[in-house]
């Protein structure tokens, strides 16, 4: 028979467990403006870096935006990258080592990032070694929009799908 201090102490280490899980966490999340709904959500910390690749609509040349997660939920601009300039594309100075132009804004930073998706664009997401194909994930004339949220931590390792 447990002892009522044994049965206390249970009692708060499960309180304490159950409390963890169900903290939320920082989540870098895509939704569909369309839908209304989080599409697809990864935990994120402080520091990762999140990548946005297209096509460019005009020039038809492959776009790279890095996005840096912030500690308050904030998106920081790290780079854009691309491999000419061109009608539409912002002014670039400089180049990075494998020779892509190479805009760095000094951290400019932004609650979301939204994007319009099309079959020309063929936008992808990569995060933490994935690769998310966003015409898969939406259809065309949607927007997709990239924030960072806060989801509890026990149903985002629940709620994983299944690789």
């Amino acid at each position: 028979m447990l002892t009522r201090k044994a049965k206390i102490g249970a009692i708060l280490a499960a309180s304490a467990l159950v409390g963890l899980t169900l903290l939320p966490v920082q989540t870098l999340e895509l939704e569909s403006k369309r839908r209304g709904a989080v599409l697809w959500r990864a935990r994120a910390a402080p520091g990762d870096v999140a990548i946005f690749s297209y096509i460019h609509s005009i020039e038809k040349i492959p776009v790279e935006g890095h996005f840096a997660i912030e500690a308050d939920g904030w998106l920081r601009v790290v780079e854009t990258r691309f491999p000419s300039v061109g009608a539409g594309l912002p002014t670039a100075t400089q180049r990075s080592s494998d020779g892509k132009w190479l805009v760095a804004p000094g951290g400019g930073r932004l609650p979301r990032f939204s994007f319009i998706i099309s079959p020309v664009n063929q936008a992808s997401l990569n995060f933490k070694g994935r690769r998310l194909e966003l015409a898969e994930l939406l259809e065309p004339g949607d927007t997709v929009t990239l924030t960072v949220g806060r989801y509890p931590g026990l149903l985002l390792i629940l709620n994983r799908p299944k690789e």
